[in-house]
């Protein structure tokens, strides 16, 4: 027990571990991060950074049977785990279920003389993008700088000791002048070996900055008293300024690009005022250069000792190059979906031309087959235009034109539209009193058809839609209930991703591209509202959104 004591406090006398498990929780987005531990018997947390309440303190100790550490400690290989849902491995793993996490990634740290010290490892209560070669990368790096520290704490130790030992010798003796000289000259080499592990140590943290550069990202700092701002050299050359100037907040939202640099200096008020974390992307336009580069910021803010904020600080990541892959797959689809569109609409003029003289006829079969067609034509047309919008949206195409409308008309309208179209089902409005929103109307219809569709689609015929609205606070609530087959935990969080789909025996024959629910989503957030749903999987759904009363 002494010996992992020993080494608990070895690990709390490396002062870039706290720098470490920080640099993982904000590139990451993971919660908490800990070196730990790891024998044949304990798991016991060295270092901690935790933001989610876990519990787990500095010396704090784990049943090591219910961690996943032990399985690396007996095989060597790390560990890494986007969704444990949707991870074969670790779906029905006891440890996730007794922890309640769902991204896990573990390091193991390896001594450099072979021996197995313990790992490095982060959880989160949410799925986390983890099995990446970046992601990979810094964890290996970060494990084998520990190590590195390690054996320079352990090398320090012995040499203090032996130090020590051999002064109390010639002092408990009194032995000659040579003997004197002899551990003199030991002392000068013990001297010259520590000014080495120094400087090893030295270098080990200028390998941590590197590391953090080609990773392309940096950290920056505002002063909340001072309301100075720091940034590391990465992110000044990112933004066009020289390295050993000061910079202001000012110069930096000059350099934020217009489209963007609003939302950049209304989301650090809110964040900063409200005690927010922050997670923005947005681009700027060096102004050496000029040019444009696009950037991912997360930040959080940090008290003092009397619980009042004193830094709001975070990284920053150059996503220029995923970014543009996104810009160009959205034109991709945009280029596509006009192209396919042109002729669509013949071929939807002409099936038009042949049903309406097919129902002067006595063909019966050929009529209902042109219906038929024609159906499955409208299907395709839809999905089309769902195309463009993704396309128009992601590039900022797509404007909102608000004037004041009574919303419980529009509902009133959507429904009676969309009643005819699916005999079988009951759809009921339950509000009826006018409420006013300053909204674009044809968007938010959009939405509603969207949400009263996905209720229809997902539903057995026979089953009630019931349409909601009312007054909450400042905004005006609107909810779509049905009586469907449900959405698993691990699907919900996932619903409003673009291009996502719930995947089982029950949607394998309902079409559709993920697009719906995404597209509502960015419509009601470009309104300043929310959407969110409610699920219990077998009974049914309610998906809810929020306009605010302007």
């Amino acid at each position: 027990m002494l010996e992992i004591q020993s080494d608990v406090e070895a690990i709390n006398n490396i002062s870039i571990v706290p720098k470490l498990l920080e640099v993982i929780c904000r590139t990451t987005g993971m919660g908490f991060a800990a070196v730990a531990r790891v024998t044949d018997e304990k798991w016991i947390a060295c270092s901690v950074r935790d933001e989610i309440a876990f519990g787990l303190e500095p010396g704090g100790e784990l049943q090591l049977e219910t961690t996943i550490c032990n399985e690396i400690r007996q095989n060597g290989n790390a560990v890494i785990i986007d969704h444990v849902t949707e991870d074969e491995r670790f779906a029905c793993h006891h440890t996730p279920a007794m922890y309640g996490f769902q991204s896990y990634i573990s390091m193991p740290i390896v001594r450099k003389d072979g021996t197995f010290f313990g790992t490095l490892c982060a959880i989160d209560p949410k799925p986390a993008k983890l099995n990446t070669p970046e992601v990979i990368g810094m964890f290996t790096l970060f494990a084998d700088l520990i190590s590195f520290h390690l054996q320079a704490v352990s090398s320090l130790s012995e040499t203090k000791t032996k130090l020590y030992a051999e002064r109390e010798t010639v002092n408990r003796q009194g032995q000659s002048n040579y003997e004197l000289t002899k551990v003199n000259n030991q002392l000068a080499d013990t001297q010259l070996d520590l000014e080495n592990t120094i400087n090893k140590l030295t270098e080990s943290e200028a390998k941590l900055r590197q590391a953090i550069e080609t990773g392309k990202m940096g950290t920056w700092s505002i002063n909340l008293v001072a309301m100075k701002l720091t940034m590391s050299d990465f992110v000044k050359d990112l933004f066009g300024f020289s390295k050993n100037r000061e910079v202001s907040l000012d110069e930096v939202m000059a350099v934020v690009d217009d489209d963007y640099r609003h939302m950049v200096q209304t989301t650090l008020n809110d964040n900063i005022q409200n005690r927010k974390p922050s997670d923005m992307e947005y681009s700027i336009t060096n102004p050496i250069t000029h040019e444009q580069k696009w950037v991912r910021a997360t930040g959080r803010i940090f008290l003092n000792a009397d619980g009042e904020p004193a830094e709001y600080s975070g990284m920053l990541m150059d996503i220029t190059e995923r970014k543009l892959d996104d810009i160009r797959k959205n034109d991709f689809i945009g280029m596509v979906s006009h192209e396919l569109k042109t002729p669509l609409t013949t071929l939807t003029a002409y099936m038009q031309i042949l049903h309406a003289k097919a129902v002067k006829g006595t063909d019966s079969f050929l009529t209902s087959s042109l219906e038929k067609a024609n159906t499955q034509i409208k299907k395709m047309s839809s999905m089309i235009n769902g195309f463009l919008n993704v396309s128009r949206l992601e590039s900022g195409k797509i404007l909102l034109h608000k004037q004041p409308f009574n919303l419980n008309e529009l509902l009133k309208n959507m429904v009676a539209e969309m009643a005819p179209l699916v005999p079988g089902y009951s759809i009921i409005l339950e509000s009826h009193d006018p409420i006013f929103v300053n909204a674009d109307s044809d968007k938010v219809a959009n939405v509603v058809t969207n949400l009263l569709s996905n209720a229809i689609k997902y539903s057995p015929k026979g089953k009630l839609v019931i349409v909601k609205s009312s007054v909450v606070n400042n905004t005006v609530e609107v909810s779509v209930k049905d009586e469907g087959m449900g959405i698993k935990e691990k699907d919900i969080d996932r619903l409003f991703d673009r291009f996502y789909r719930v995947d089982n025996k029950h949607t394998e024959y309902i079409s559709g591209f993920g697009i719906g629910l995404y597209l509502s989503a960015e419509i009601v957030k470009s309104h300043g509202g929310k959407i969110w749903a409610e699920s219990q999987s077998g009974v049914g759904s309610t998906f809810y959104f929020t306009l605010p009363l302007e």
